[in-house]
């Protein structure tokens, strides 16, 4: 390649505090590929401590009567939000779950984050939350266990469908709106602009749908321009709906490295010839 190319991620990322996206990205093969995230640090998370609070007595008062049926959760985000503002998080997890209760998720990157606290997961759905509402009711019916209630903490702006196909299954959900995203302006966006206009940008890297909806509202002339690589279904549901013209590729595995690999074959698709600057 001629020129270098300049990949953007929703995450930030420095020399202080390496992400491990921008590090894999960083260590493709190809020397001249630049990762920038400062400038795209588009959503800042909001706590609702009251939220938190009732989440946590109905799991105080279900490790008590063991009658609740299912605790989902669709983000790793959520589970670190309940972990840092719940005391006595992890306790009331395990004694729910030794009572009976199943646990679902969405993803790998969120059962990770259960099992790095020492929380087993029974049900893993891949996509959306509309996969792990459809997988909790196959779950349940191959074992002929009638519905119980659940348990659901989320974002504030969660997709509705996960609720809907519960309730229609006569599934009571609880839900617990723990946090929501918010939208803020670019750090540098008078500086990621002119970037646009005179770099190759090869791809933008989007690790969630709150970012995605964030990207569209302060920067719209990223699409259809550039290549948006998301890590999963939920993502690329997001960008169908709020961007159809842009060019979305989903990457084959939510994981730092399935997304280099994403990166290094744009850039191969550019090799031999003097990538296009500018939008």
């Amino acid at each position: 390649m001629s020129t270098d190319a300049h990949v953007f991620i929703t995450r930030p990322h420095s020399k202080e505090r390496p992400d491990p996206f921008g590090q894999a990205i960083e260590a493709l093969s190809t020397p001249n590929v630049h990762v920038h995230a400062d400038s795209l640090e588009l959503t800042r998370t909001t706590v609702s401590d009251e939220e938190c609070k009732r989440f946590a007595d109905d799991l105080m008062t279900y490790a008590a009567t063991g009658s609740c049926g299912w605790i989902l959760f669709t983000s790793a985000r959520t589970i670190r939000v309940c972990a840092h503002r719940i005391e006595n998080f992890v306790d009331y997890m395990k004694c729910v779950h030794e009572r009976g209760a199943r646990i679902g998720v969405v993803g790998p990157a969120t059962a990770k984050a259960l099992k790095a606290l020492g929380i087993d997961v029974d049900l893993q759905s891949e996509g959306s939350g509309e996969d792990l509402a459809n997988a909790v009711v196959a779950f349940d019916r191959e074992r002929s266990v009638q519905t119980r209630e659940v348990l659901l903490p989320q974002s504030a702006i969660a997709r509705v469908q996960l609720r809907q196909i519960l309730s229609e299954a006569s599934y009571p959900v609880r839900h617990y709106p723990v946090y929501t995203t918010v939208t803020i302006a670019p750090r540098y966006s008078l500086e990621l602009a002119r970037m646009c206009s005179s770099t190759y940008v090869a791809a933008t890297v989007i690790t969630a749908p709150s970012s995605a909806r964030a990207l569209k509202d302060v920067a719209p002339y990223l699409f259809p321009h550039i290549p948006v690589i998301v890590l999963g279904q939920a993502s690329a549901t997001t960008m169908a709906e709020i961007a159809p013209e842009a060019q979305v590729i989903v990457a084959d595995h939510p994981t730092p490295d399935a997304v280099a690999d994403c990166i290094k074959r744009i850039l191969e698709t550019h090799a031999g010839h003097s990538p296009q600057k500018g939008i």
